[in-house]
């Protein structure tokens, strides 16, 4: 196990900070940004579909063009983009296709920095990976607590989106100079991959490959589906106020960091998939209620009970990376980005036509489903894994 210490980690968590603001700062600021620029409904999930695919094409830039550039200049590189993203945004943005065009830019960097600590986690740390991989992503879910709340305050006290982008522009750049100054221990034998690589990679546990895949898939689709519509769900269907949109959204990562903090310790002394298996059933089933739910108040405790469903689930998954032999472990948790990445394409954008012509509740159900798949997603890769209990080695 790599042995560096906290201070060596810094930069770590704060681009998984950094990363998880960024990724929340459009579901409480769709309401808004669907007025300000005359969107309607059926297309509101647009920028959702263009800001994801983005995410993919950064990840793919990062394992296939970028290997021989220091993680730490690529935090650097990728900070100073979303500000010039959030700005060029917030300055020139004029309706639907302008935005969502110009928001691509702010994607395009967000899962790099969201990626390099898991790549760094799976590379560095062979043992009790899902252990390191919940506390590194803790940073993450810091981002994503606080940033719906901070958000509907402002936009409550009269902030409009375009002055939110330039704020947080700012703060990008702050975290720019942050990583270059800062020290950070480069994952070592990274190359830029060939086909050969691939082939190489695919081959060696191909079925295990194609398991993350799909519960990156589905689990990282449903999720920002979720977390992207929830605030104009509590708007359409409660008629709530921007704090408590916001609001809902910081209960789903309030109940996600206290699942985590009982978890962490479960890691210890529980299989990953025995863990999954009671998570995603409480999280398919808490969403389903959220969906359902007569009044606010009940929908927001459904809201944080499906948040402490997901409480490890992302990390649990992530951490078979490390069944892939060293540098390979950090391009299996690329892969799992990119194919989180297609689900948050796919289905944030299906929200928006299902809501304008099924109705909002029906909507937010769908995102239970997902969900509620993951259950065999958990038995299928304890079965393709060989994965063994945390307190034992495996057979050889």
């Amino acid at each position: 196990m790599y042995s560096g210490t906290a201070m060596s980690r810094a930069p770590l968590y704060l681009g998984q900070l950094l990363s998880g603001v960024i990724a929340m700062t459009l579901g409480p600021v769709l309401n808004t940004v669907l007025k300000d620029l005359h969107i309607p409904l059926a297309k509101g999930g647009a920028p959702a579909f263009t800001y994801f695919f983005a995410t993919v094409i950064g990840v793919l830039l990062l394992n296939f063009v970028m290997a021989r550039v220091p993680v730490k200049w690529c935090l650097c590189g990728c900070a100073l983009i979303e500000a010039v993203g959030l700005t060029a945004t917030a300055l020139l943005a004029r309706g639907l296709w302008s935005f969502a065009g110009l928001y691509f830019i702010v994607g395009v960097p967000c899962w790099v920095l969201a990626g390099i600590p898991g790549m760094w986690i799976s590379a560095h740390v062979r043992e009790r990976t899902a252990w390191a991989m919940n506390i590194i992503m803790l940073a993450s879910v810091t981002g994503m607590t606080l940033t719906p709340l901070v958000l509907g305050v402002l936009l409550d006290h009269g902030a409009g989106w375009r002055a939110i982008f330039l704020g947080e522009a700012a703060v990008c750049l702050l975290f720019t100079v942050v990583f270059a100054i800062a020290p950070l221990a480069d994952i070592p034998g990274r190359e830029n991959l060939r086909v050969r690589q691939l082939k190489a990679l695919v081959g060696f546990k191909p079925k295990l490959l194609v398991g993350l895949a799909v519960a990156s898939f589905f689990y990282m689709g449903a999720e920002m589906a979720l977390t992207t519509w929830l605030p104009k769900f509590q708007v359409d269907i409660f008629g709530s106020t921007e704090v408590w949109a916001g609001l809902s959204v910081t209960f789903y990562f309030v109940g996600q960091v206290a699942g985590r903090l009982v978890s962490i310790p479960l890691t210890r002394r529980f299989l990953p998939s025995t863990l999954l298996l009671r998570y995603c059933a409480a999280l398919g089933v808490f969403t389903a209620a959220v969906a359902v739910s007569p009044t606010q108040s009940l929908s927001m405790v459904m809201v944080f009970l499906a948040g402490f469903g997901a409480a490890s689930t992302f990390s649990l998954f992530a951490s078979y990376s490390a069944k892939f032999p060293l540098w390979y472990a950090g391009v299996v948790f690329s892969a799992y980005q990119v194919a989180g990445g297609v689900g948050s394409m796919i289905l944030p954008y299906a929200i928006g036509p299902l809501a304008d012509n099924a109705g909002f509740r029906a909507a937010m159900a769908f995102c239970a489903l997902p969900f509620l798949i993951l259950i065999g997603m958990a038995l299928f890769l304890r079965k393709v894994s060989g994965e063994t209990h945390p307190s034992r080695p495996a057979s050889s």
